[in-house]
């Protein structure tokens, strides 16, 4: 059985797993990225996660871990606000923070330990996003459901 990987939860779960480590002194990822190139980014793990129909669960997390290092690498243009910067930096923390053991069900509960500050801060990332680049994931990709 495989289940569908939703954009808003997608990117919810993503900030709200960052949220402790911003307390850490996260927050090294470029500031002056093109919006052409943050959205190239944030749509890869779409078309990456898309292409793997039969992938495991293993190799979904993989795929998503390295998503996180890519998105951090390219950073976040000028525009996005102070608020949705936090919830960027939020979900690059949450997504390194994932073991390669995890399961997408253990991806899908990372928003359930944000503050409210960390959820409101990821509502500011999911809407700068769908500004910015539009849509994501028109075309939900499904990844494996657990065994």
């Amino acid at each position: 059985m495989k289940t569908p990987l939703k954009h808003s939860m997608l990117t919810a779960s993503l900030v709200l797993v960052g949220a402790t480590a911003l307390g850490c002194g996260g927050g090294g990822a470029p500031t002056d990225a093109s919006e052409k190139e943050f959205c190239a980014n944030l749509n890869s793990l779409f078309e990456d996660l898309g292409s793997m129909a039969d992938a495991s669960e293993q190799e979904a997390i993989a795929t998503i871990k390295t998503w996180g290092e890519d998105l951090e690498k390219v950073g976040t243009p000028e525009s996005i606000s102070d608020e949705g910067r936090e919830g960027f930096e939020v979900v690059v923390e949450q997504v390194a923070a994932l073991d390669e053991d995890d399961t997408t069900e253990d991806f899908d509960k990372l928003e359930e330990d944000l503050s409210d500050s960390e959820k409101k801060a990821s509502e500011a990332f999911e809407k700068y996003t769908a500004d910015t680049c539009g849509e994501l994931g028109a075309e939900t990709p499904e990844v494996p459901a657990p065994s």
